[in-house]
C-alpha cells in the first residue's frame, strides 16, 4: 500500500495530532444569533406601531355616524378620531359615514377636521359594541383656506 496520496497529519507541540474543527457548532450559533436578531425586531417594530393605549386599555368600542353641515348635508373626506386614542382615526366618505373601531368604552371627545380646523363632539361608547351615532352636525367653516 502507498502512501503517496494519504492526507498528512499536522502535530502539535506536544505531540498529539491536531483535531479536526468542525463548522457546526460556528454555523449553529450564526443560525441562533439571526433568529434572536430576527425576532427582537419583530418585537420592536410591532410594539412601535400598536397604540399603547390599546395594548393596555381594553379598547373593545367603536363609533360609527355621519358628519353634516349646517344644512343637513353630508361633508365627505373629513377627518374623525378620539381624543382618547389619537391613532385611531378615519375619514368619512362620500356619504360623510364614518367608522371607529378599538376605542375605550365611556364618554369618548371625538374630533372633526378639516382644512386645520376642527371641531369636538362627547359621545358615550357602549362597552364591548359599536355604538352608532345620528349624526355630527359641523359648523366650522368648510370652505379652502388659502
Amino acid at each position: 500500500m502507498k502512501f503517496v496520496d494519504s492526507p498528512k497529519i499536522e502535530y502539535q507541540p506536544d505531540g498529539l495530532p491536531r483535531a479536526r474543527e468542525s463548522k457546526r457548532p460556528f454555523y449553529f450559533r450564526l443560525l441562533v444569533g439571526i433568529v434572536l436578531f430576527l425576532a427582537l425586531s419583530l418585537n420592536i417594530y410591532v410594539f412601535v406601531q400598536a397604540d399603547v393605549t390599546t395594548l393596555t386599555l381594553k379598547n373593545n368600542s367603536g363609533a360609527e355616524g355621519m358628519v353634516i353641515d349646517d344644512d343637513s348635508r353630508p361633508v365627505p373626506n373629513v377627518l374623525v378620531f378620539s381624543a382618547s386614542a389619537p391613532t385611531v382615526s378615519t375619514t368619512t366618505d362620500e356619504n360623510g359615514r364614518f367608522l371607529l373601531q378599538n376605542l375605550p368604552p365611556g364618554v369618548n371627545r371625538l374630533v372633526v377636521v378639516r382644512n386645520n380646523v376642527g371641531q369636538e363632539f362627547y359621545v358615550t361608547l357602549a362597552e364591548g359594541k359599536t355604538t352608532r351615532i345620528d349624526y355630527l352636525n359641523f359648523t366650522a367653516p368648510l370652505e379652502d383656506v388659502e
